[in-house]
């Protein structure tokens, strides 16, 4: 067999696969969704769970280039998004919430 139909068988193997899988992946994500609508959810502790956006610096543009646009250096700083997380105890689906009551930084749900 020449390599070029072992290239080609392998490749038409391969998206067959990753076409089975796909419709795998389709069917499952519905059963789990059906499963999670179904569900009686029974909350558990609620985990303060932050998001992070890590800082990072721009080196701007070189001297000499540039004009009335020329991009100076700077440091973005890191971002911290307050963020709670709890978990269902029957189905194990997880909801987030950065919402929080007026009173106290306590999590709303």
């Amino acid at each position: 067999m020449s390599t070029t139909n072992l290239i080609n068988s392998e490749a038409q193997r391969l998206r067959a696969s990753i076409e089975k899988l796909s419709k795998q992946l389709q069917s499952d994500k519905a059963q789990l969704d059906r499963i999670v609508s179904a569900c009686r959810h029974e909350w558990g502790d609620t985990v303060y769970d932050p998001e992070v956006t890590p800082g990072y610096h721009i080196p701007g543009d070189p001297p000499g280039v540039g004009g009335v646009d020329h991009q100076f250096p700077m440091d973005v700083p890191e971002k911290i998004t307050k963020r709670w997380r709890r978990t269902c105890r029957n189905c194990g689906h997880p909801v987030w919430t950065t919402h929080t009551r007026s009173i106290g930084e306590g999590p709303a749900f």
